[in-house]
C-alpha cells in the first residue's frame, strides 16, 4: 500500500475515483490501480499540485478580518477594522 494512502482526505478521493470500477475489476487489479494513482499524485507535478489545491485548509474559520473596538458597534472614530 502506497504511504500515500495513510491520508486519509487523499484515500477517500482515490477511492471516489475507483467506484466506478468496483465489481467490474477483482479487488487485486483494484489494489494495483490505487497504488498507480497514489503514485501520480506523488510523481506528477501537475497531479501533485492539484492534490495540494483541492486539499481543504484547515483552521479557516475566520476572513482574516479582525475587528478592533466595541462589541456593539464603533464606540468612536477610532474602531476600525484591522489593516484599515
Amino acid at each position: 500500500m502506497h504511504v500515500l494512502l495513510d491520508d486519509p482526505w487523499v484515500k477517500a478521493r482515490i477511492e471516489a475515483a475507483l467506484a466506478p470500477y468496483r465489481g467490474r475489476l477483482s479487488p487485486e487489479e483494484l489494489d494495483v490501480l490505487r497504488d498507480q494513482l497514489a503514485e501520480v499524485l506523488v510523481a506528477d507535478e501537475r497531479a501533485a499540485k492539484a492534490l495540494r489545491r483541492a486539499r481543504p485548509r484547515e483552521n479557516v474559520d475566520v476572513s482574516g478580518e479582525a475587528f478592533v473596538g466595541s462589541v456593539n458597534g464603533p464606540a468612536n472614530k477610532n474602531d476600525r477594522a484591522v489593516g484599515e
